[in-house]
């Protein structure tokens, strides 16, 4: 009867290793796609900020074409 206990132990014990195993490879599986997102992230940011960069340039570009041409004085 206390070899039988003993063999059922050990199954369990083997089946929570190998559960803890499965786990810990999904967990790194899905850090390395939290850290790809992430960097993904930062340069998607990163070009956003370009933009926002470049759109007001370009803004004040047009304001001061505009402004040229209402120096002008020209008739409507």
């Amino acid at each position: 009867m206390a070899i039988d206990n003993l063999e059922q132990l050990e199954v369990k014990i083997d089946r929570l290793i190998e559960r803890h195993e499965r786990v810990k490879k999904e967990k790194e599986t899905i850090d390395k796609k939290l850290q790809q997102k992430e960097a993904e992230w930062h340069h998607l940011r990163g070009q956003v900020r370009q933009y926002e960069r470049e759109r007001s340039e370009l803004r004040e570009k047009l304001d001061r074409i505009i402004g040229q041409f209402a120096a002008l004085n020209l008739p409507e």
